[in-house]
């Protein structure tokens, strides 16, 4: 089965994580989305992706390995006002989340942690064990790419080549 026609598990009412974003809506697509409160956007708890590639890519640039940007698109279910998922670059009616990450990176990096384990436990639930098994083992590569990143950081890194007195910020 191809990545865009995997049925994520919120449409068939199963809980997931979520993360807030700020959606401005038109002709009832988003138009903008940004981390902050912005001009006439609303806050929206948006979906995690369900597949890998995107939750590793998420992952990536809530620690800090990737530059690249977060976006939001419509999930894809019957109502045209339904739920948005955060998505790559490229995705069909992406909009990209406007704003620095900083202030949600850790959440983000939860959250994608949290989605990774979500799906190990509905592969557990339908029996398939060694699916549930890779899943897991991927939440766990999130955690500990989190952890050396954080590890990973000089000061003149995480200050931006600013003084920080001889300590770390």
């Amino acid at each position: 089965m191809a990545q865009a026609e995997i049925r994520h598990p919120a449409l068939t009412g199963a809980p997931w994580p979520v993360i807030g974003v700020r959606v401005r809506r038109e002709d009832r697509r988003p138009r903008a989305a940004s981390w902050r409160p912005a001009p006439r956007t609303v806050l929206a708890d948006v979906l995690l992706p369900c597949t890998w590639p995107e939750l590793a890519g998420l992952a990536e640039i809530a620690v800090g390995l990737s530059r690249a940007r977060v976006y939001v698109r419509d999930l894809g279910g019957a109502e045209p006002d339904g739920q948005l998922v955060l998505c790559l670059r490229g995705a069909p009616g992406a909009v990209r989340v406007e704003g620095p990450l900083a202030p949600v990176a850790e959440v983000l990096a939860a959250r994608t942690r949290a989605a990774a384990l979500r799906v190990a436990a509905v592969h557990r639930e339908a029996g398939r064990q060694q699916e549930a098994q890779v899943w897991r083992t991927r939440a766990r590569q999130v955690l500990k790419v989190g952890r050396a990143a954080r590890r990973g950081r000089s000061v003149r890194a995480a200050s931006a080549g600013l003084p920080t007195l001889g300590g770390r910020p």
